[in-house]
């Protein structure tokens, strides 16, 4: 789990390097956001596999991956359902 948090985290990095920017343009913004989103599912699963085995404080965690505080606010979000797609 913590391998599949830092690539996460890279991923998201790398695509902030690639869109060094005041602010991500509009037209990157989904692209971002699901990145984000990526990132909290992970860091997620590692707090809770962390937790189960009684590693109960995650401030480490958040220090030592450096672990973005958007990312951390949406750790353990649904992602958002698919519209459908009409036909």
């Amino acid at each position: 789990m913590g391998r599949t948090l830092e690539q996460a985290l890279t991923r998201l990095r790398e695509f902030d390097a690639a869109h060094a920017r005041p602010e991500v343009p509009v037209s990157m913004q989904p692209a971002r956001r699901k990145l984000v989103m990526e990132a909290g599912q992970a860091l997620w699963m590692f707090v809770v596999q962390r937790e189960a085995t009684g590693l109960r404080d995650s401030r480490h965690i958040m220090r030592t991956y450096n672990v973005p505080s958007e990312v951390q606010r949406c750790m353990g979000l649904a992602p958002a359902p698919s519209k459908p797609t009409s036909k």
